[in-house]
C-alpha cells in the first residue's frame, strides 16, 4: 500500500469517526430555493374581483352587440309588418277594380249574346226604320271597341294584381324569416346576459357592491344640473322624460317603454315624449341630428359608444349622462367620465 493510499485510508478513518459522533450524514451541499410567499387572502379576493370584472364587462357587451342587432331586425321586422299592411290594402283595392272590369266585361259580352243570330246585312234590309238600324249598327260598333278595350284593361289589372299578390308572398315568407332571426337574437343575448348574471352570482355580496361601484355608480339630477346652459325646449322634455324613469324602470332588451328599455328604446321613448320620432337602433340614431364633439356636449344631445355603436345614452348636463346602462344595472344616471366604454360620437337631435 503506497503513501497515498495510506492517507486516503486514514482521512475516510476521521470522517467516519466524526460522522459517528456527531450523528450526522455526510452529504454533498445543495443550494436549496427558498419559497416563494404565499398571496395573501386579500391579494386573491382582489384579483378575482379584478378577473370577474374583466368577465362581466366582456360578456355584457358582447350582449350589447347582440341587443343592436336584435333592435334592427326588430325594426326590419315592423319596417315589413307595416308593408304587408299597405300591400294588403292595395291588394283589396286592386281586386275591387278587377273585379268591377269583369262585371262590365260580362255587360257587353251579354249585350252581344242577344244580337248575335241575325246578319247584319239582313238586319239593314229588314228593319222598317234604316236610319234607327243604322244607329243601332255604330252603337254595336261602340260596344265591340268597348269590350276590346275592357277585356285589355281587364287583363293588365289582373296580371297587376298577380304581381301584388306574388309581392304579398314573398314579403309574408321573408317575416317568417325575421321572426326566427329575431327568435335566435333574443335567444343568444339572454344566454350572455345569464352567463354573467351566473359570474356575478359566484362573487359574495361585498365583492358584488365593489364591481357595482365599479361601474360608476349613479347620481341624482336637477335643473341646476344644467349648469347654466339653455336646454332646448324639446330637448328638456326628452331629460325629464329619461332621468323620470331611472328609479322605477328595468332593461329589457327591445323595449321602449313605458316600464322597461334597452338603450336606444330609452332615447326613442325620451324623444318620443318631446314629439320627435327616432328609430329602434343606435346605429340609426346615430346618424341623425348634427355632430358635436365631447366639448361642444349640450343637455340632450345623444351620446354613442363602441366601434360599430352599439350603446347610446343622453347627456343631461353637469358632466352627467343619463342611460339604460344593461340588465344588471339598468337605467342608471352617471358622470360621463366614469363610463369606460370606448367614445364614439356624439349627435344634437334638436337645437
Amino acid at each position: 500500500m503506497g503513501v497515498q493510499q495510506g492517507a486516503r485510508n486514514a482521512i475516510a478513518v476521521v470522517a467516519a469517526t466524526l460522522v459517528l459522533f456527531s450523528g450526522q450524514s455526510v452529504t454533498t451541499a445543495v443550494a436549496t430555493p427558498s419559497p416563494s410567499p404565499s398571496p395573501s387572502p386579500t391579494s386573491t379576493t382582489a384579483a378575482k374581483l379584478a378577473d370577474a370584472k374583466d368577465q362581466v364587462q366582456a360578456l355584457e357587451e358582447q350582449a350589447s352587440e347582440v341587443g343592436e342587432d336584435y333592435d334592427q331586425a326588430a325594426q326590419a321586422l315592423s319596417d315589413s309588418k307595416d308593408r304587408l299592411k299597405v300591400l294588403q290594402s292595395d291588394i283589396e283595392a286592386q281586386q275591387a277594380k278587377v273585379d268591377a272590369l269583369a262585371e262590365q266585361v260580362r255587360a257587353i259580352a251579354l249585350m252581344q249574346f242577344r244580337n248575335r243570330e241575325v246578319d247584319t246585312t239582313v238586319q239593314i234590309f229588314t228593319s222598317g226604320d234604316p236610319d234607327t238600324m243604322l244607329d243601332r249598327l255604330s252603337t254595336a260598333d261602340k260596344v265591340d271597341q268597348d269590350m276590346s278595350a275592357t277585356l285589355a284593361e281587364h287583363q293588365s289589372e289582373q296580371a297587376n294584381l298577380a304581381d301584388m299578390q306574388r309581392t304579398q308572398a314573398a314579403e309574408t315568407a321573408a317575416l317568417a324569416d325575421q321572426e326566427k332571426k329575431l327568435a335566435d337574437l333574443k335567444q343568444e343575448v339572454q344566454d350572455k346576459v345569464d352567463q354573467a348574471q351566473a359570474l356575478v352570482l359566484t362573487l359574495t355580496n361585498q365583492q358584488q357592491e365593489e364591481l357595482n361601484e365599479a361601474d360608476g355608480g349613479s347620481t341624482g339630477w336637477s335643473l341646476n344640473d344644467l349648469d347654466g346652459a339653455t336646454a332646448n325646449a324639446k330637448a328638456l322634455a326628452a331629460i325629464k322624460y329619461a332621468v323620470s324613469k331611472v328609479k322605477n324602470s328595468q332593461y329589457v332588451w327591445g323595449a321602449s317603454g313605458p316600464n322597461s328599455f334597452d338603450c336606444s328604446g330609452l332615447m326613442l321613448a325620451s324623444y318620443r315624449a318631446a314629439g320627435i320620432s327616432l328609430p329602434h337602433s343606435s346605429q340609426a340614431q346615430s346618424h341623425l341630428g348634427r355632430a358635436v364633439s365631447r366639448s361642444e356636449l349640450q343637455p340632450g344631445d345623444l351620446i354613442f359608444w363602441y366601434h360599430p355603436v352599439h350603446h347610446v345614452g343622453m347627456y343631461i348636463g353637469n358632466g352627467k349622462i343619463v342611460h339604460a346602462r344593461n340588465t344588471r344595472s339598468d337605467l342608471v344616471i352617471q358622470t360621463l367620465a366614469s363610463y369606460p366604454a370606448p367614445w364614439a360620437g356624439a349627435r344634437r337631435i334638436v337645437g
